[in-house]
């Protein structure tokens, strides 16, 4: 009776035992950067330059993430919370509200809040007059100090920029100064004249915009980001109704505002926080992507230029290694850079959002790979 043969188990392709063996070594190995890069396939060196370019992105990326439209309202929000109230507490009285339709913010007047339906009015265009006479669509005025507490605006989207610049330089007098009732404007023959601006909320067809200042001072403590839209605001409900909330019907002729502001104005701050929000998530989506784009384009480069120097680094006449062409010399670096986009990228988590964890992985494969360089590469000595 025949006998049956036994299967003999193969072991690990050489080649790939000597691949995978290398790449390991690599992360701390000079000379495995080398003979790795030397005896593997293409791809391979690939591999780690997609890996070490992308890696060193996981920090910056999750950053930007974080970046919330709401994050210019601090816990000390300069009265922003009793402003807020006051004016959807007027708006609603007045029978006004702003709605969003079509990815645009519509202005609506005679607004009945129980149909939802209204008479659309036009956002102001400011002209010349307009500036000169200190107009706004709503204003709120501190009833101790008579100066102005807030300034709020419904513009249309022409000269924005422009509009807004002339806006945020138009200070006022502090009350008592210079003889000011607390609405006056600097002029150029005062002394010493001490001023404040108003916090200023705009709302645009497009977009939004909110500056907010310390207390009888011209100093920013808080502006929202650039590029705001409505385009993923809710369009269900109103931005009174929904500042106002479970309360809207409360809002009445009757009813005591003073009061409705200190009992609600936590809410409305809270349901203003969301609408930032809202209004940040496209321009959000775009820096975030962008940014990313651009920092990998930067490591990527940085990994190529690295190769670049390693090969005119080897180009010494009594360099043993002068036989690597360019493409050799490109797979050292892109094999080297695996450690330090790890160790890079470890460095960008510790010290995110600074310059450090922005530089971290330049600085530690330039290091690695320079070092390599000067190590292994090193021209004989004579």
């Amino acid at each position: 009776m025949a006998k049956k043969l036994k299967k003999v188990k193969k072991g690990m392709n050489p080649k790939a035992k000597f691949t995978l063996v290398n790449s390991f070594k690599g992360l701390i190995s000079n000379q495995a950067v080398i003979d790795g890069s030397k005896g593997s396939p293409w791809w391979v060196a690939a591999i780690f330059f997609a890996f070490s370019a992308i890696l060193p992105l996981i920090p910056t990326f999750a950053q930007l993430s974080k970046i919330n439209g709401a994050s210019f309202i601090s816990n000390l929000n300069y009265g922003l919370d009793e402003q807020l109230t006051h004016f959807a507490f007027k708006q609603k009285l007045a029978g006004y509200e702003f709605k969003v339709e079509g990815g645009r913010l519509h202005y609506y007047e005679n607004y009945n809040f129980e149909t939802r339906t209204g008479t659309e009015k036009q956002f102001v265009e400011p002209d010349e007059a307009y500036f000169e006479n200190l107009v706004c669509e709503f204003a709120i005025v501190n009833t101790v100090t008579n100066q102005f507490d807030a300034k709020f605006y419904f513009w249309t989207d022409k000269n924005l920029s422009a509009n807004v610049e002339r806006i945020t330089k138009q200070t006022y007098l502090v009350k008592g100064n210079n003889g000011s009732d607390g609405q006056d404007i600097p002029t150029p023959e005062m002394k010493d004249t001490v001023v404040y601006l108003p916090n200023i909320i705009i709302f645009t067809p497009t977009t939004m915009a909110v500056a907010l200042y310390k207390d009888n001072t011209a100093t920013t403590a808080g502006t929202t980001n650039g590029g705001l839209n409505w385009l993923n605001s809710r369009t269900d409900i109103g931005l009174v109704e929904r500042l106002l909330g479970k309360e809207v019907a409360n809002v009445t002729a009757t009813a005591n505002e003073n009061k409705f502001v200190n009992e609600h104005k936590s809410e409305v701050l809270n349901v203003f926080r969301d609408v930032c929000t809202e209004t940040y998530l496209d321009q959000k989506s775009k820096t975030k992507w962008t940014n990313t784009g651009i920092y990998l384009g930067i490591y990527g480069g940085v990994i190529i230029f690295l190769g670049l120097m390693v090969f005119i680094l080897t180009r010494g006449k009594n360099n043993p290694y002068k036989f690597l062409n360019i493409w050799e010399c490109q797979k050292i670096s892109w094999w080297g850079a695996a450690s330090p986009a790890i160790i890079g990228t470890l460095l960008s988590l510790i010290f995110s959002g600074n310059a450090i964890g922005q530089m971290a992985f330049i600085l530690v494969v330039s290091l690695r790979i320079m070092w390599l360089s000067m190590k292994q590469l090193r021209p004989m000595v004579q």
